[in-house]
């Protein structure tokens, strides 16, 4: 990754709620600090895999050395040393502050060197 592309931005971990009901909803966890390159998505792939919503989808990139790991539901997660902890349907807020609900949504995560994230707008 390029030192000048990478930013810092808040990966906040979706959890599902039950109210005194009975309902779940979705909310977020508190926010955790992660440093990675995001760009817009393109190229024919994820044109023809996105069509009219390829303007929602950003890429996001994370250096770093991950653990994959399954819960006991199991959901899949990549966890790095320092803490943070991805997994898909996660928030991330890249262009809004960690105060926030997040404005992006983890749908799909590659798990290559470095981990890849596709996320959609929400």
């Amino acid at each position: 990754m390029r030192r000048n592309r990478v930013q810092e931005f808040y990966l906040r971990n979706r959890k599902t709620v039950k109210d005194e009901q009975g309902s779940t909803y979705e909310e977020y966890a508190e926010p955790v600090l992660f440093r990675g390159e995001v760009w817009a998505a393109g190229g024919k792939v994820q044109a023809e895999m996105y069509g009219e919503r390829l303007s929602y989808i950003r890429n996001v990139k994370i250096q770093g050395k991950y653990v994959i790991t399954t819960d006991r539901k199991g959901v899949v997660h990549y966890v790095y040393p320092d803490g943070v902890d991805v997994s898909e349907s996660d928030g991330v807020c890249l262009y809004v502050s960690k105060d926030s609900k997040p404005d992006y949504k983890i749908i799909s995560v590659k798990p290559y060197e470095p981990l890849r994230l596709e996320c959609e707008k929400i």
